[in-house]
């Protein structure tokens, strides 16, 4: 019964973003899209490019700091190399935690005594990404309301932003406030007695280790800002190179905001849901749906860039380790 709801809301997914990809390319005209991918200007692509990889860098130093306050000794260089494996399975697997399993799988092959701190850095990691994500759209979208007000439909997808936004940073205060809990005395004898008690006393210690490494959180934190800004950079460039007029906050509110909806999981990796929202919020800026969806694929090509990278580092620790075994007794 699992593996049928499971593939029930899988099938549901993909049919949303065939439904929402089928509309897109009914109504754009794909000549005017070709000729504006074909006149982009390769400097402005190659500072894009550069910008992302800063991105990439950003993430390695910010789970890198959580995995230092869980006393996983992961050399700076090794954690890069696992989120390039991260953004290769990021890409080319239906979900958005496709890259996030992949640095578990590594992490706990690294520290596999410290499993569930392994996996908790990982999630932790996510979320520091994502609350900072949200304090940013909020910041921007505030001030900038008037500009996108003009749309109904752009005005429900920011409420729509500020729910989502509401819910998880409550549940961030809710996880703020776990810690202390966990060091009561009755929750402390009921772990030790619970069913899969190891497991929960990793998760414990985990959890009270982050709340202990305040350092590392400010850490992350700061990371996750350099590593948002670089994100915004390289869109920024990537519309640079199209000629499209948008100014840098207005397209960083833009990005916030979608990049939080399109991972609401209604559809596979956002397809569809990125490119629609993306033509909703570039309307009341002037600009038609066909230089949306431009932007959209040379976004998203950028960032294949990296992912590729991803995936040649991923086939070259696969051909290593196998020759290893291969010349092991």
């Amino acid at each position: 019964m699992a593996k049928l709801r499971r593939l029930g809301w899988l099938l549901l997914r993909v049919g949303v973003s065939v439904a929402l990809l089928a509309a897109i390319v009914w109504r754009i005209p794909w000549p005017e899209i070709g000729a504006a991918l074909r006149g982009a200007r390769p400097a402005w692509l190659l500072a894009a490019i550069l910008l992302a990889g800063a991105q990439v860098t950003f993430a390695s130093l910010r789970w890198h700091a959580l995995l230092w306050a869980q006393e996983i000794a992961l050399s700076l260089g090794e954690t890069l190399r696992l989120t390039l494996i991260g953004h290769f399975f990021n890409a080319f697997l239906p979900g958005s935690t496709g890259g996030d399993l992949a640095r578990i799988y590594y992490a706990v092959r690294v520290a596999p005594t410290q499993k569930a701190a392994a996996s908790l850095s990982v999630v932790f990691d996510r979320f520091v990404g994502v609350i900072v994500l949200l304090l940013i759209g909020c910041a921007l979208c505030l001030p900038l309301y008037p500009v996108f007000s003009k749309s109904f439909l752009v005005r429900k997808a920011l409420l729509l932003f500020l729910f989502v936004a509401a819910g998880i940073l409550l549940f961030a205060l809710l996880a703020w406030f776990l810690p202390p809990l966990l060091r009561r005395r009755p929750f402390r004898l009921w772990e030790k007695h619970a069913p899969f008690h190891r497991l929960l006393e990793e998760l414990s210690l985990a959890l009270r280790r982050f709340a202990a490494d305040r350092n590392a959180a400010v850490r992350a934190t700061i990371f996750s800002l350099g590593g948002h800004t670089a994100t915004f950079g390289f869109a920024w460039c990537t519309a640079t190179a199209l000629d499209l007029p948008i100014p840098f906050w207005i397209l960083a509110a833009i990005l916030a905001v979608v990049s939080v909806l399109d991972a609401i999981p209604i559809s596979i990796s956002g397809l569809g849901v990125r490119e629609g929202l993306l033509i909703l919020f570039f309307e009341p800026l002037g600009l038609s749906g066909a230089q949306a969806v431009t932007f959209s694929l040379l976004f998203f090509g950028t960032t294949l860039f990296w992912s590729f990278a991803g995936g040649i580092v991923y086939w070259r620790g696969k051909a290593r380790r196998s020759a290893e075994e291969s010349r092991a007794p």
